[in-house]
């Protein structure tokens, strides 16, 4: 019992007390967790309301575990993304200088991160790298987007990729968008409570973004 309970305690106090995001390794950390459970969290649970108690069974099927994975890995992709635009909207200083600076270093952290990680079905992520810089060209000049509005675009990657048949999926892009807008929220939520916008932002300037 001595030893389990301070574990306990710690756990706790995460859940009430998350720490806080101040450096380059935290908000690597934050975005890159953020990205993946959002990913994660709509896929399973849309495939798992689909096929209901044959979920299980199905996971044991290699076509269908493999195409699990590649939709979670494409979602991944797009959430991660969709969650940095938004830091780039909610970090965005009102300096002109300061903000094209703060812009072009979030930038370039997508395809640092991405990168990171080529699942089996791809050999590499050009045309994502190239698809999200198109994207942040255009959100970094307009106002900043909102949660609910940044994952459009990722929930209908996940309504084409998923391993369904059109006949069971075709109607339910709405139901994938407003599930991903609820994590969404919430993770947004979590940036607003968590995010030391001068000491994030000093840390991501630093040493001209090396």
């Amino acid at each position: 019992m001595g030893v389990t309970q301070p574990g306990l305690l710690q756990r706790t106090k995460a859940f009430f007390f998350p720490p806080g995001v101040a450096s380059l390794a935290e908000l690597e950390a934050f975005v890159t967790g953020e990205a993946a459970y959002l990913a994660q969290k709509t896929v399973f649970g849309y495939c798992r309301v689909k096929t209901v108690t044959n979920f299980e069974k199905l996971m044991t099927e290699p076509a269908f575990r493999d195409g699990v994975e590649l939709c979670r890995w494409e979602a991944y992709a797009g959430t991660l993304g969709d969650t940095l635009v938004l830091v780039e909207g909610y970090l965005r200083p009102d300096d002109p200088a300061l903000r094209e600076a703060l812009a072009d270093r979030i930038a370039g952290l997508y395809p640092f991160w991405l990168n990171g990680h080529v699942p089996p079905h791809r050999t590499d992520w050009t045309d994502r790298l190239e698809a999200f810089a198109a994207r942040f060209r255009a959100a970094r000049i307009a106002p900043p987007v909102s949660p609910d509005a940044a994952v459009q675009e990722t929930a209908v990657l996940i309504h084409t990729t998923v391993p369904l048949h059109d006949r069971l999926k075709r109607n339910d892009r709405e139901v994938i968008l407003g599930d991903l807008r609820l994590h969404a929220l919430a993770m947004h939520s979590q940036m607003l409570k968590r995010f030391d916008r001068a000491a994030l932002t000093a840390a991501l300037l630093a040493d001209g973004g090396s």
